[in-house]
Protein backbone atom coordinates (compact mmCIF):
# COMPACT_ATOMS: atom_id res chain seq x y z
CA UNK A 1 0.00 0.00 0.00
CA UNK A 2 1.76 3.16 -1.14
CA UNK A 3 2.10 6.45 1.49
CA UNK A 4 -1.32 8.25 -0.11
CA UNK A 5 -3.13 5.56 0.16
CA UNK A 6 -1.90 4.55 3.77
CA UNK A 7 -2.67 7.77 5.21
CA UNK A 8 -6.11 7.83 3.24
CA UNK A 9 -7.01 4.51 5.27
CA UNK A 10 -5.76 6.17 8.25
CA UNK A 11 -7.81 8.68 7.81
CA UNK A 12 -11.08 6.85 6.93
CA UNK A 13 -10.34 5.01 10.13
CA UNK A 14 -9.83 8.31 12.66
CA UNK A 15 -12.96 9.56 11.07
CA UNK A 16 -15.23 6.52 11.81
CA UNK A 17 -13.65 6.63 15.22
CA UNK A 18 -14.57 9.94 16.17
CA UNK A 19 -17.77 9.66 14.84
CA UNK A 20 -18.30 6.24 16.82
CA UNK A 21 -17.55 8.37 19.97
CA UNK A 22 -19.94 11.15 19.15
CA UNK A 23 -22.23 8.47 19.44
CA UNK A 24 -21.15 6.54 22.10
CA UNK A 25 -21.02 9.96 24.06
CA UNK A 26 -24.93 11.46 22.69
CA UNK A 27 -26.59 8.34 24.25
CA UNK A 28 -24.91 8.94 27.40
CA UNK A 29 -27.85 11.35 28.42
CA UNK A 30 -30.92 10.52 29.85
CA UNK A 31 -33.24 12.02 26.96
CA UNK A 32 -31.45 9.85 24.47
CA UNK A 33 -31.14 6.33 26.91
CA UNK A 34 -35.14 6.78 27.36
CA UNK A 35 -37.12 5.89 25.12
CA UNK A 36 -39.60 8.85 24.37
CA UNK A 37 -38.15 11.18 26.79
CA UNK A 38 -36.66 13.57 23.73
CA UNK A 39 -39.70 14.27 22.47
CA UNK A 40 -41.86 14.87 26.01
CA UNK A 41 -38.46 17.01 26.70
CA UNK A 42 -38.91 19.20 23.41
CA UNK A 43 -42.55 19.49 23.69
CA UNK A 44 -42.00 20.55 27.38
CA UNK A 45 -39.73 23.09 26.01
CA UNK A 46 -42.02 24.53 23.22
CA UNK A 47 -44.36 25.08 26.29
CA UNK A 48 -42.07 27.52 28.11
CA UNK A 49 -41.42 29.39 24.84
CA UNK A 50 -44.59 29.64 23.77
CA UNK A 51 -46.15 30.90 27.76
CA UNK A 52 -47.46 27.30 28.30
CA UNK A 53 -46.26 25.96 31.48
CA UNK A 54 -47.56 24.08 33.74
CA UNK A 55 -46.64 22.79 36.66
CA UNK A 56 -45.86 19.22 35.04
CA UNK A 57 -43.87 21.29 32.14
CA UNK A 58 -41.44 22.35 34.68
CA UNK A 59 -41.25 18.93 36.49
CA UNK A 60 -40.24 17.55 33.24
CA UNK A 61 -37.29 19.79 32.18
CA UNK A 62 -35.80 19.12 35.59
CA UNK A 63 -35.39 15.76 34.54
CA UNK A 64 -33.93 16.57 30.72
CA UNK A 65 -30.02 16.42 30.34
CA UNK A 66 -29.85 17.96 27.01
CA UNK A 67 -33.17 20.28 26.49
CA UNK A 68 -34.05 21.36 29.89
CA UNK A 69 -31.42 24.04 30.91
CA UNK A 70 -32.02 26.26 28.22
CA UNK A 71 -35.81 26.05 28.82
CA UNK A 72 -35.44 26.81 32.29
CA UNK A 73 -32.86 29.17 32.30
CA UNK A 74 -34.88 31.36 29.47
CA UNK A 75 -38.06 31.13 32.58
CA UNK A 76 -35.92 32.98 35.12
CA UNK A 77 -36.09 36.21 33.01
CA UNK A 78 -39.67 36.23 34.99
CA UNK A 79 -40.59 33.50 37.62
CA UNK A 80 -43.86 31.88 37.25
CA UNK A 81 -46.21 33.80 38.73
CA UNK A 82 -48.17 30.77 41.07
CA UNK A 83 -46.95 29.08 43.54
CA UNK A 84 -47.72 25.67 42.15
CA UNK A 85 -45.57 26.28 38.85
CA UNK A 86 -43.02 28.06 40.89
CA UNK A 87 -42.54 25.20 43.52
CA UNK A 88 -41.60 22.95 40.27
CA UNK A 89 -39.86 25.70 38.65
CA UNK A 90 -37.07 25.92 41.75
CA UNK A 91 -37.08 22.11 42.00
CA UNK A 92 -36.11 21.77 38.88
CA UNK A 93 -33.50 24.26 38.22
CA UNK A 94 -31.87 22.79 41.80
CA UNK A 95 -32.37 19.18 40.57
CA UNK A 96 -30.59 20.08 37.17
CA UNK A 97 -26.81 20.75 37.27
CA UNK A 98 -25.83 22.76 34.37
CA UNK A 99 -23.64 25.69 33.25
CA UNK A 100 -26.85 27.94 31.69
CA UNK A 101 -28.86 27.38 35.07
CA UNK A 102 -26.42 28.55 37.00
CA UNK A 103 -25.46 31.65 35.01
CA UNK A 104 -29.47 32.64 34.77
CA UNK A 105 -29.92 32.21 38.63
CA UNK A 106 -26.69 34.23 39.24
CA UNK A 107 -28.02 37.09 37.17
CA UNK A 108 -31.11 37.15 38.55
CA UNK A 109 -29.29 37.09 42.14
CA UNK A 110 -27.39 39.98 41.52
CA UNK A 111 -30.12 42.11 39.37
CA UNK A 112 -31.06 45.12 42.07
CA UNK A 113 -34.03 45.61 40.07
CA UNK A 114 -35.29 42.09 40.86
CA UNK A 115 -37.39 41.56 43.31
CA UNK A 116 -35.70 40.62 46.71
CA UNK A 117 -37.95 37.16 47.05
CA UNK A 118 -36.90 36.53 43.55
CA UNK A 119 -33.06 37.07 43.80
CA UNK A 120 -33.74 34.85 47.32
CA UNK A 121 -34.69 32.25 45.27
CA UNK A 122 -31.92 32.79 42.66
CA UNK A 123 -29.11 32.45 45.32
CA UNK A 124 -30.91 29.08 47.33
CA UNK A 125 -30.85 27.62 43.37
CA UNK A 126 -27.07 27.90 43.36
CA UNK A 127 -26.16 26.77 46.57
CA UNK A 128 -28.35 23.81 45.20
CA UNK A 129 -26.26 23.60 42.09
CA UNK A 130 -22.86 22.88 43.66
CA UNK A 131 -24.89 20.93 46.62
CA UNK A 132 -26.24 17.35 45.47
CA UNK A 133 -28.31 17.13 48.72
CA UNK A 134 -29.77 19.95 48.81
CA UNK A 135 -32.94 21.30 47.13
CA UNK A 136 -35.35 24.59 47.07
CA UNK A 137 -38.84 24.59 47.61
CA UNK A 138 -41.51 27.28 48.36
CA UNK A 139 -43.24 27.98 51.64
CA UNK A 140 -46.01 30.79 52.47
CA UNK A 141 -43.99 33.99 53.69
CA UNK A 142 -46.33 37.13 54.91
CA UNK A 143 -48.81 39.07 53.78
CA UNK A 144 -46.30 41.24 52.08
CA UNK A 145 -44.28 38.46 50.65
CA UNK A 146 -46.92 36.08 49.82
CA UNK A 147 -43.99 33.33 49.57
CA UNK A 148 -40.72 32.27 50.61
CA UNK A 149 -38.13 30.48 48.92
CA UNK A 150 -36.41 27.53 51.15
CA UNK A 151 -33.76 25.19 51.02
CA UNK A 152 -34.15 21.79 51.93
CA UNK A 153 -31.91 18.75 52.69
CA UNK A 154 -32.62 15.34 50.99
CA UNK A 155 -32.04 11.80 52.14
CA UNK A 156 -31.40 10.56 48.12
CA UNK A 157 -30.08 12.99 46.30
CA UNK A 158 -31.84 13.15 42.64
CA UNK A 159 -29.73 15.71 40.75
CA UNK A 160 -28.55 15.19 37.46
CA UNK A 161 -25.88 16.73 35.29
CA UNK A 162 -26.74 18.98 32.00
CA UNK A 163 -24.60 18.80 29.23
CA UNK A 164 -22.56 22.04 29.95
CA UNK A 165 -20.75 21.85 33.54
CA UNK A 166 -20.80 24.36 36.13
CA UNK A 167 -17.68 26.94 35.79
CA UNK A 168 -15.04 25.41 37.40
CA UNK A 169 -15.20 28.19 40.49
CA UNK A 170 -18.61 27.73 40.64
CA UNK A 171 -18.25 27.43 44.62
CA UNK A 172 -16.15 30.16 44.78
CA UNK A 173 -18.66 32.33 42.85
CA UNK A 174 -21.62 31.30 45.22
CA UNK A 175 -19.36 32.43 48.18
CA UNK A 176 -18.59 35.74 47.22
CA UNK A 177 -22.25 36.46 46.04
CA UNK A 178 -23.18 35.79 49.42
CA UNK A 179 -20.95 38.17 51.18
CA UNK A 180 -21.59 40.87 48.43
CA UNK A 181 -25.50 40.19 49.13
CA UNK A 182 -24.63 39.99 52.97
CA UNK A 183 -23.77 43.89 52.50
CA UNK A 184 -27.17 46.06 53.87
CA UNK A 185 -29.50 42.75 54.84
CA UNK A 186 -30.64 43.87 58.37
CA UNK A 187 -29.26 42.77 61.38
CA UNK A 188 -30.82 40.74 64.11
CA UNK A 189 -34.78 39.79 64.00
CA UNK A 190 -35.31 42.41 60.95
CA UNK A 191 -32.87 39.73 59.47
CA UNK A 192 -35.16 37.22 59.42
CA UNK A 193 -38.06 38.74 58.36
CA UNK A 194 -36.31 40.20 55.24
CA UNK A 195 -36.35 37.36 52.53
CA UNK A 196 -33.02 38.11 51.43
CA UNK A 197 -31.38 37.88 54.97
CA UNK A 198 -32.87 34.69 55.42
CA UNK A 199 -31.62 33.35 51.95
CA UNK A 200 -28.44 34.81 52.43
CA UNK A 201 -27.86 33.10 56.00
CA UNK A 202 -29.34 29.59 54.92
CA UNK A 203 -26.88 29.67 52.04
CA UNK A 204 -23.91 30.76 54.55
CA UNK A 205 -24.75 27.66 56.60
CA UNK A 206 -24.81 25.34 53.86
CA UNK A 207 -21.74 26.45 52.07
CA UNK A 208 -20.05 26.45 55.61
CA UNK A 209 -21.37 22.66 56.28
CA UNK A 210 -20.28 22.16 52.37
CA UNK A 211 -16.43 22.84 53.61
CA UNK A 212 -16.64 21.13 56.53
CA UNK A 213 -17.71 18.09 54.98
CA UNK A 214 -15.21 18.89 51.97
CA UNK A 215 -12.35 18.36 54.92
CA UNK A 216 -12.71 15.46 56.36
Amino acid sequence: MGAPMARRARAVALGGWLAAAAVACATTTREARIPGARDDCEAAASQVANKMATAETFKALGWCDETGATALAAAWRSLPADTVRLRTFLFASANLRDARIFTAAHATAIDSTRRARDRAAALLVLVAQVDSTATVTVVAASRKEVWRAQLARVSHPSQIPGTKPLPADARVRVNALVRRMAVGVPAGAAGLRDPLGVAVQAARLDLQRQSVVGSR
